[in-house]
């Protein structure tokens, strides 16, 4: 295999055409092959699917079986989204069938009927697992429609025993090792450990960290299982094994973002799988039937409904609504917590307009001490006070009157006005949050904003707000010697409740220099400023980015001939926003009224959609933004192809690029100059590159550029347009001489 095609696999970015050859089906029947170890990826399962038949009786049963339950499900039409998981399930049904009993054309026939049945179980048990306790279905219809058929077809009395496949083979290589892979095989119910070391190798080029969580839940379970039982070894292992590993990579690494905790999570749920295994191995041999994936998906349901129902905000944490390979979803956590704060901290944006300081923060001296150390309070200051005159009248201090706004979405849940406002230097310790609105959000916390000013309320309870829509006015109620603003999240409703982390987002600080530093998380402390930036409406809309939107670039390597990109803005049927280019290659991106910001990059090798994505990963829209920081995918650097692969495949932890923005109005010529330096700490040494963008207030991004060692990208805007659709013409604009003159793709 060459390196280039070993990189696509180790990172997952493959072109999405890459099969376009074939039709549609097949390459969702490759990918459930694939499946089966948790992985996407058609590349892989074609490979699984040829190592099945090595075992022609068990393989052809199994390939028989997935054409059938892929085809039902195309016929049926079924969610498109969910073909992979009716194709795995019905391919395990048609293994288990063919690894027990002879081909033939009986046996085809009970193979028939069970792939049909398997894909409207799937169908029936995802949608209840998922509605009840937002669970995936894994293996489960495989399970109840293999044991329905194995009873049903010992009743036949037609049907041969299949013998070839009931002894597991242990002579590749020796010992633990051979029992190992030969328990990864019993998964296609073909226990070799040749073939065992071809699953693994598929494993291991797709994700390093579920290799070694195969690894690990293997040995574990097999240490407990060993030792409980006498047996240096026994055909246990062999056959049932896999539950250790299966129970561990799913816990650990698909349903879980990867970490110590959850690490140690998929350890203890592959110790519970080694005593389920045992205890069911010893009822089920009575009706002589495998244990099969019963005590994976036991173990595997307990331990994920279990976890969420905690009403607490702590690793490790859960990945329902997204599971993915470990190292994409470690990718997507750091991400989330490079722009957007911790896990259990809950975004909020400012509860102002303008600037204002920090009076007192979390675990602050004065009243925000546990279990209320999650708060902050605001005030104004103006050079160097926060009150005017004497400071004897609450009038004199800046804040007081100042209009307060609702920092999130929410239903307001209680309201309290009537309080009066404290002279300086008294409080009110009967009422000690003053006049209030505590706001329920849909996590079933609660966001409290008090010491407001008397009768300044401009919202009721039970009405719905919206960030940035004024509740209020800032004053002196409660526990407040001098005019302020306290915020903090609670759990309950109760005004004495315990308060959660939280962190404020996408606000503007103001450092020791007086340099306004742009942040997505900000959880700020004692004296510091912050500001909620004023967009400018010509940067935002110089960069909206509307669903047909199509953009017409130019680019180059290194000064070589000029090659044309169309980038497309599409929207997913879950709702998700990305930049598709006509390479095949796409980013995820979210446009707010405070910010452009691209994730979640997939497709093969395209130097200009990473350039694009250096250049403009995160864009705030802010009037008076100067400087930010971000931390993109380290994947993005360009690099040799034998670098990418060493730095991709040892930094599976992938830490990010230290990526430092800067914005400049050029005024002579009516643009924007948003630069940046983005330095790779890499396994040997630090490298750097710097990107620079041009972006007009009519025509959007007109230039793109990139300078590295021995690198130079740039790239040119040729022309907008609009996406042909029913009902609406494509329309290109300010479209340059060069597609027509170039001997590169022409426009369609």
């Amino acid at each position: 295999m060459e390196i280039s095609s070993l990189v696509k696999l180790t990172t997952g970015w493959y072109r999405s055409s890459d099969f376009e050859w074939l039709f549609p089906g097949v390459k969702g029947l490759l990918r459930g092959y694939a499946e089966i170890f948790f992985i996407p990826d058609a590349r892989i399962g074609s490979c699984f699917l040829l190592a099945t038949l090595w075992f022609p009786n068990t393989g052809l049963a199994g390939l028989m079986a997935a054409v059938t339950g892929t085809i039902t499900a195309r016929i049926m039409q079924f969610s498109e989204t969910q073909i992979d998981l009716y194709t795995c399930n019905s391919l395990l049904v048609g293994l288990a069938l063919g690894a027990t009993f002879q081909l033939d054309e009986r046996l085809m026939i009970l193979v028939f009927l069970a792939a049909i049945l398997t894909v409207f179980v799937t169908v029936a048990i995802a949608d209840t697992l998922w509605r009840f306790e937002r669970l995936p279905a894994l293996s489960l219809p495989f399970v109840l429609v293999a044991f329905a058929m194995i009873f049903a077809a010992q009743g036949y009395g037609g049907l041969t025993k299949n013998l070839h496949s009931t002894i597991p083979i242990n002579s590749f290589f020796n010992g633990v090792t051979d029992h190992f892979l030969t328990s990864l095989a019993s998964i296609f119910f073909i226990p070799d450990p040749l073939l065992g070391l071809v699953f693994f190798t598929g494993i291991l080029l797709v994700s390093r960290y579920l290799a070694f969580l195969a690894i690990s839940g293997y040995f574990v379970g097999h240490t407990l299982y060993h030792n409980l039982s006498g047996l240096p070894y026994s055909t246990l292992s062999d056959w049932a094994g896999f539950n250790f590993t299966l129970t561990a990579m799913a816990l650990g690494g698909i349903f879980m973002v990867p970490g110590i905790r959850s690490f140690l999570m998929a350890m203890l749920g592959a110790v519970f799988a080694a005593v389920i295994t045992s205890s069911l191995q010893t009822y089920l041999s009575v009706y002589d039937l495998p244990v099969m994936a019963l005590p994976f998906l036991l173990i595997t349901f307990t331990m994920l409904t279990a976890l969420n129902k905690r009403v607490t905000s702590t690793p490790p944490f859960l990945l329902l609504d997204s599971p993915a390979i470990p190292e994409a979803s470690l990718e997507r956590s750091r991400l989330v917590q490079a722009r957007g704060g911790q896990f259990n901290s809950i975004p909020v944006y400012a509860p102002f307009f303008g600037e204002w300081a920090v009076y007192q923060g979390f675990n602050g001296r004065h009243t925000h001490c546990p279990p209320w150390q999650h708060a902050l309070d605001f005030i104004i200051i103006h050079e160097g006070k926060s009150y005017r005159n004497s400071g004897t009248k609450q009038e004199d201090y800046y804040c007081f009157g100042v209009p307060v706004v609702s920092p999130v979405y929410g239903i307001v849940v209680r309201c309290i006005s009537n309080h009066n406002d404290n002279i300086p230097g008294e409080i009110n310790t009967q009422q000690n949050w003053g006049n209030l609105v505590l706001i329920s959000l849909p996590n079933q916390c609660y966001v409290l904003l008090c010491h407001l000013k008397q009768y300044s309320l401009e919202v009721v309870e039970g009405q719905v707000v919206e960030p940035g829509q004024i509740i209020g006015c800032c004053g002196s109620s409660g526990r407040s010697p001098q005019p302020h603003l306290h915020l903090h999240i609670q759990k309950g409703a109760s005004l004495n409740s315990p308060t959660v982390p939280f962190h404020l987002t996408q606000v503007a600080t103001v450092d020791k220099s007086g340099t306004r530093v742009f942040k997505f998380y900000s959880r700020p402390e004692e004296n510091q400023r912050i500001s909620f930036p004023t967009p400018n409406p010509y940067l935002k809309a110089a960069l909206h980015l509307p669903v047909g939107k199509q953009f017409y670039y130019r680019y180059r390597l290194n000064n070589q001939d000029w090659e044309s990109r169309i980038v497309t803005v599409i929207v997913t049927l879950d709702g998700q926003f990305r930049l598709k280019v006509s390479s095949g290659s796409d980013v995820a991106f979210n446009e707010t009224d405070q910010m452009l910001a691209f994730y979640d990059r997939r497709g093969g090798h395209d130097l200009f959609l990473d350039l694009f994505i250096l250049c403009l990963g995160v864009t705030p829209f802010g009037e008076k933004v100067l400087s930010w920081q971000d931390h993109p995918s380290r994947r993005l650097f360009p690099q040799s192809t034998i670098k990418y692969f060493v730095e991709n495949f040892f930094h599976w932890t992938n830490k990010g690029l230290l990526s430092s923005y800067q914005r400049y109005w050029q005024e002579n010529q009516n643009t924007w100059l948003q630069t940046a330096e983005h330095q790779l700490n890499g396994i040997v040494r630090r490298q750097s590159i710097h990107t620079q963008a041009i972006i007009a207030s009519e025509k959007g991004c007109t230039q793109l550029v990139l300078n590295g060692k021995n690198i130079r990208l740039e790239a040119e805007l040729c022309g907008t347009g609009l996406e042909n659709d029913i009902g609406i013409p494509q329309h290109i604009t300010n479209v340059y001489s060069l597609f027509e003159k170039s001997n590169e793709t022409t426009l369609h």
